[in-house]
């Protein structure tokens, strides 16, 4: 990995720790009941991705339909 990606990488996970990201978070686990959206386990680790990536855009400005709850085997 080159120090460029590090550097975008670092920075990329230094947004997920903004309020603004944990509110939309919590807002999407709270959409799909706290469930993984592709195996319906609710009690491992649930994290929310992105289904698509929108230049330019700060992860909480994406658009709702982009967001999915999986837990972490996915």
């Amino acid at each position: 990995m080159t120090s460029t990606m590090k550097s975008t990488k670092s920075a990329y996970s230094k947004k997920l720790l903004d309020p603004r990201w944990q509110k939309k978070r919590l807002e999407i686990m709270n959409r799909d009941s706290f469930c993984c959206q592709m195996c319906n386990d609710t009690k491992k680790t649930l994290h929310v991705h992105h289904k698509k990536y929108e230049y330019g855009k700060d992860p909480w400005e994406v658009d709702d339909d982009f967001l999915i709850t999986v837990c972490e085997d996915w």
